[in-house]
């Protein structure tokens, strides 16, 4: 397991994630907790001979599905708890849909700009700058775990939509 010290990239700054200019960052352990878009910081400060998630991006959605449902069990405990310790889980899982979202467009997150950056993706939910903004606004809030979970439903059916698109279209050839 390797770690290693590495500056936030220019595409990656947002204060919601991030705030310090440099993290530790564990590239096998990108799903985990606590690494925040691991793969993207080694990306954008120039790893090279890795093979990154959204390169094989049906892999990756599988994977970043069965995070969220692992998270998504813990922030409906909080919410229940009521103890104020949703937010930390809220914001694990807005990451998470963060690496569904672009990753199923095989791209790397980028959070500078981020409204800017949806309009280049072509898989994506219905009104996502709105309703992403208001998740962001307001992680505290049972309608945000709601619309976060709703998110995730509809980029997951844009995306196999998209591969079953994709792999009749290959089988016709």
């Amino acid at each position: 397991m390797t770690v290693v010290r590495l500056n936030i990239p220019d595409q990656l700054t947002d204060s919601f994630f991030f705030e310090k200019k440099e993290v530790s960052v564990c590239p096998e352990r990108y799903m985990e907790e606590g690494n925040f878009f691991a793969q993207e910081i080694l990306f954008y400060n120039g790893g090279e001979g890795n093979d990154f998630p959204w390169e094989t991006e049906e892999q990756a959605v599988r994977e970043i599905l069965a995070a969220w449902n692992e998270v998504q069990d813990v922030i409906k405990e909080r919410f229940t708890l009521r103890d104020g310790s949703e937010r930390l889980f809220m914001k694990r899982g807005i990451a998470l849909f963060y690496m569904i979202l672009f990753w199923s467009n095989s791209q790397p997150v980028v959070l500078n700009e981020w409204k800017r950056q949806m309009e280049d993706l072509s898989l994506k939910p219905v009104n996502i700058e709105e309703r992403l903004s208001f998740i962001r606004d307001n992680p505290r809030l049972y309608h945000s775990y709601v619309q976060l979970a709703g998110l995730f439903q509809e980029q997951h059916k844009q995306f196999a939509k998209d591969r079953a698109m994709y792999h009749s279209n290959k089988n016709k050839k």
